[in-house]
């Protein structure tokens, strides 16, 4: 009998030191409604007990929430903490600008600018120049020739993200006497930790409200069917 709880002894101690035994951990997320996702699969909302596995280290947890940033975690086994909290960042980016859920889908897609009736190329050229350089400054490309402008990326800063955004124009080959131009607003967005480096960038389906004006230029000074 001695023998055996010396034995049930030594194994107990050495599966607590090579983690035979799981460890349980609670995390609280904020907001509330915040959708939990562990290892990818989704597992609750606003709280949930982690029990570490045989031979894990980490999980993986990411956070999702309407109006917030996503957010991706690890979450170790050697971490002291028993009940663990994250909080979620609003997202400015999104309550910023503007998607196809807001009846605005354009961004990095090419819409048409048909220019009115008797307005001659010098005119128009002069136009499309002045609102490039009025709501981007830096403009990269201007080939007056070939009908193609290409502006600068302009970053705008958030708390936690940047957006940067960019306008493109382009001749396209009508019937004579018609000019028309595609034009496109790229769209692309980083964590702001990130540091800006273009590889941080990716492509982000909303332009922000600030370029609403770009659009109504378009289609009051030009004639434009977007």
């Amino acid at each position: 009998m001695k023998h055996t709880r010396f034995l049930v002894f030594i194994l107990t101690f050495f599966c607590a030191l090579t983690t035979c035994i799981a460890q349980k951990k609670t995390i609280h997320v904020l907001p509330e409604n915040a959708k939990i996702f562990y290892n990818g699969q989704e597992v609750g909302n606003g709280s949930y007990e982690i029990k570490f596995k045989r031979g894990d280290d980490f999980v993986v947890l990411r956070f999702e929430a309407p109006g917030y940033i996503t957010r991706t975690v690890r979450l170790f086994r050697e971490n002291p903490k028993k009940t663990i909290l994250y909080e979620l960042y609003q997202d400015e980016a999104e309550m910023n600008s503007m998607g196809a859920g807001e009846g605005v889908d354009i961004a990095n897609k090419y819409f048409t600018v048909t220019c009115r009736e008797g307005m001659s190329e010098d005119v128009v050229w002069k136009r499309l120049m002045n609102i490039a350089v009025l709501n981007f400054e830096n403009v990269e490309i201007r080939d007056k020739a070939a009908g193609w402008i290409r502006t600068a990326w302009v970053p705008t800063t958030f708390a936690y993200q940047i957006v940067r955004t960019r306008m493109e124009i382009r001749l396209q080959f009508a019937g004579e006497g018609e000019l028309v131009y595609q034009v496109k607003l790229s769209s692309e967005i980083a964590d702001k930790d990130c540091g800006g480096s273009d590889q941080c960038f990716e492509r982000y389906d909303r332009i922000l409200r600030k370029y609403e004006g770009v659009i109504t230029e378009l289609q009051t000074t030009l004639g434009s069917n977007l």
